[in-house]
């Protein structure tokens, strides 16, 4: 595969196709190495345009394959290329969204890419990428999907999805085509009562309340991807009546879905708002790009993903401490989160020797040495896992008894 990186605005005023491809590559590794289980599975078979590898359920990872097809960048694309790019740019976006260092493709497939001048069929083929979405499975790429066998994963690569079919009814209706525009609200519409289905199903289940929790993030974040997709200017003209359906789902006009978004915005904001910082912390930490495996899940609830750090077979001491002291120095760097104090313990429980085993220390970096032996720190490690998650059931529980 080609390698290597255009001049800016190479693409037609874009980020041209291999530069986003290396962006991917340095992201997750494991996707182009053969490392992972499902590498073998990616379908192979050749097609005459990068779009046609949409169709399989992993089409994210075979336009990624095969996208040798559309690396010879131009000034100046065709209407058909430039269709293939977005195809790309999805496949690159949905690969990466979860890991540590994400593509910047965001407004492309949300806004951009939609209302470029183009051949309806062309237009045509993007609308069945934007529909098509809902094959991906990227469970196998994302630690922070809740999985329910009610109502299928749900995860904040739905928001993605429904950021992009907001982009294509906008799109839809800006070219005239209300049919299509149909299409695509009936697409959102059902994925909204899907997400406020497994809501209502956790709300009922006591004893998932940490499930619910991580739910209620995907979706606040999902609702916020919705509502930046339809709420941007030079859009609005296409925009009112979507909003009026859609729009600002986690504060306002509660009716719509049950309230399930409203609910969710209520334990996202209380309780879990100070998790959703962009991480910069582990996206320093290149270590942690080795594996799908070591993809960082929904905090603060990351006591799991703290053990299996510490017990990567594929690191030493060294790399170990290394990631010690990144969760140690991240501790100290976001204020308010909760989620590196749980992956210390996680970490510091599976190790032999905890956080001061004598293997340990001699490697750690001096200031993760010096925050070791702050008074609040300390204190936080010697919470238990089953009390700090428990505390986080009683407090939901408590917020939502009285919500209208």
């Amino acid at each position: 595969m080609v390698q290597g990186k255009e001049g800016r605005g190479a693409f037609g005023g874009f980020i041209g196709p291999r530069t986003l491809l290396e962006a991917v590559r340095n992201g997750a590794p494991w996707l182009f190495d053969g490392t992972h289980p499902d590498s073998g599975r990616v379908p192979s078979k050749p097609a005459q345009r990068l779009h046609e590898h949409a169709a399989h359920e992993l089409g994210w990872w075979a336009i990624l394959r095969h996208a040798e097809q559309l690396l010879q960048a131009c000034e100046e694309p065709t209407p058909a290329q430039r269709t293939d790019y977005f195809a790309l740019c999805l496949a690159a976006h949905f690969a990466s969204v979860a890991s540590y260092v994400p593509t910047d493709v965001d407004a492309k497939i949300r806004h951009a890419l939609w209302f470029e001048p183009m051949p309806e069929e062309e237009r045509g083929i993007m609308l069945e990428l934007a529909l098509g979405l809902s094959r991906w499975d990227i469970t196998r790429i994302s630690a922070r999907c809740v999985h329910m066998d009610e109502t299928g994963p749900v995860s904040g690569h739905d928001g993605e999805r429904l950021s992009v079919l907001c982009g294509a009814l906008l799109g839809m209706r800006a070219a005239g085509r209300k049919d299509d525009a149909e299409r695509v609200d009936a697409a959102i519409d059902e994925e909204l009562r899907r997400e406020a289905r497994a809501f209502a199903i956790l709300e009922a289940s006591p004893g998932r309340e940490i499930e619910w929790l991580n739910l209620a993030n995907s979706m606040t974040h999902n609702a916020g991807d919705i509502l930046q997709a339809l709420d941007r200017k030079g859009v609005r003209e296409w925009s009112q009546e979507p909003m009026e359906r859609y729009g600002d789902l986690a504060r306002t006009r509660f009716e719509r879905y049950g309230g399930a978004f409203g609910k969710a915005a209520t334990l996202y904001r209380e309780l879990l708002a100070s998790e959703g910082h962009r991480h910069y912390p582990m996206r320093e930490q290149k270590l942690l790009r080795a594996s799908h495996e070591l993809l960082l899940p929904l905090g603060p609830f990351l006591d799991a993903w703290g053990a299996r750090l510490a017990s990567w077979p594929a690191w030493g001491a060294r790399e170990h401490a290394a990631i010690a002291s990144s969760l140690i120095e991240g501790c100290r760097r976001v204020a308010g989160q909760e989620g590196y104090y749980r992956a210390l313990v996680g970490f510091a429980k599976t190790r032999s020797g905890g956080l001061e085993s004598r293997e340990l220390e001699t490697q750690l970096s001096g200031a993760a040495k010096k925050l070791l032996k702050d008074t609040e720190l300390k204190k936080k490690l010697a919470v238990r896992r089953e009390s700090f998650e428990s505390s986080y059931a009683k407090r939901a529980r408590a917020l939502l008894a009285g919500w209208r």
